[in-house]
């Protein structure tokens, strides 16, 4: 019988188990000041990291700079991004779930 590894993580911004060897974390964020860090008390910068909520509801996003929509949807194929912005305020500005 071939052991598996399991990982629980308790501290920070996520949460999950999974097998150490085949599991990839990206476009993971979390609200800064609502904890330490993403995974074991710090942030792993694209994969697991926080966002001000300026950032996350596009305030202010200078020139130059990807939208956190933008983020979000990275590595979605044209057509299939699955995040919007909140252009009607119904999720208090956040990125909602687009619909289908």
């Amino acid at each position: 019988m071939q052991q598996t590894k399991v990982a629980i993580l308790i501290y920070g911004g996520i949460a999950g188990t999974g097998n150490l060897e085949n599991t990839t974390v990206t476009n993971c964020y979390y609200l800064e000041g609502t904890c330490v860090g993403a995974v074991n008390l710090k942030d792993i910068k694209e994969t697991a990291e926080s966002r001000t909520e300026a950032q996350m509801k596009d305030i202010d996003t200078s020139e130059g700079t990807t939208s956190f929509v933008d983020e979000l949807n990275a590595g979605n194929e044209e057509g299939k991004q699955v995040w919007a912005k909140d252009e009607n305020n119904s999720n208090n500005g956040y990125p909602i779930l687009k619909e289908n």
